[in-house]
């Protein structure tokens, strides 16, 4: 373990301002309006036989943290607000390790800080490919067991909602499932509701009005409707006289409070202008013909 002299001990002021300098190049402030890097700040503060107990700890947690799909995302719209582009953050990595090699401190202090920074920049790189735009969406918990929608990977195009409990819905029925959450939606957006595939593929539960629209005035509960499209009775078995020797029921499907049941997708909605013309087919002089199943299926 390095011992760092007396006289190259970093210093508290040394400590604010190497927080609130990562804090300015990456954009992060939490709710109350504390900087988020003040828990890193006082760890560079400890001595360094303590600093040597704690930091593989901090380290591995805040590599857990920002490996959260919603997380990144939500990483990559910091760095958006403070100005700067995200792109740039990746490109400068290099630059940002040679500022800290210049700091006053060990080098197992300086190591730390570029771990980290390195996870934050591979947290970016990550988001590669999705939309760089971020609409913010009001939302309200409208009930104690709701949960906020999450992506559950950084590319996904939905975010997966929660059952509030355990909801069995029979073979024909049709239900409607509350989410516990509300939103208020940015004018020009509305949420699209849409089946889970991997339950649409496993199971009869169906969103029956796929995709089920939340507009953008809308501000009660979002409920789905759910519907079990497996039949009551599948089969009937008769003897030879025709009576009625065995029936086949369909079956009931449960989803399981907490068990994610659909997702929404988040999309922009413009308006229709229309305007009358006499034939449309002068608008490109190519009418392709045919109607319903014309194309053919090969």
């Amino acid at each position: 373990m390095e011992n760092t002299p007396e006289e190259a001990k970093v210093t508290p002021i040394q400590v604010h301002e190497t927080a609130t300098n990562l804090e300015q190049i990456l954009g992060l402030t939490s709710e109350d309006g504390s900087g988020m890097l003040d828990a890193i700040s006082s760890v560079l503060s400890l001595e360094e036989d303590q600093f040597a107990l704690v930091a593989p700890g901090i380290t591995q947690s805040f590599e857990q943290s920002v490996n959260n799909p919603n997380d990144k995302i939500a990483l990559v719209q910091a760095i958006n607000a403070s100005g700067m582009r995200s792109e740039d953050l990746t490109g400068s990595f290099e630059g940002i390790c040679e500022e800290i090699e210049k700091l006053d401190i060990s080098t197992q202090k300086r190591d730390f800080l570029k771990s980290i920074i390195g996870t934050i920049v591979n947290a970016v790189n990550d988001t590669e490919g999705i939309s760089k735009r971020n609409v913010q969406v009001a939302i309200e918990l409208c009930h104690p067991d709701a949960k906020i929608p999450q992506y559950a990977h950084i590319s996904d195009s939905g975010v997966d909602v929660y059952a509030l409990d355990d909801i069995t819905v029979k073979p024909g029925e049709t239900v409607l499932v509350p989410t516990g959450i509300k939103v208020a939606l940015p004018t020009g957006y509305e949420l699209q509701v849409r089946p889970k595939s991997g339950r649409a593929l496993k199971t009869k539960l169906r969103v029956a009005n796929t995709p089920g629209t939340i507009d953008q005035q809308y501000r009660d509960e979002i409920k789905v409707i759910i519907e079990n499209v497996e039949s009551p009775i599948k089969d009937i078995t008769l003897d030879e006289e025709g009576k009625v020797t065995s029936i086949l029921y369909g079956s009931s499907f449960t989803i399981g409070k907490g068990e994610k049941f659909c997702q929404l997708v988040l999309a922009e909605v413009p308006k229709i202008a229309f305007y009358r013309v006499d034939s449309v087919l002068e608008i490109d002089k190519e009418d392709r013909g045919g109607g319903f199943g014309s194309s053919g299926l090969k």
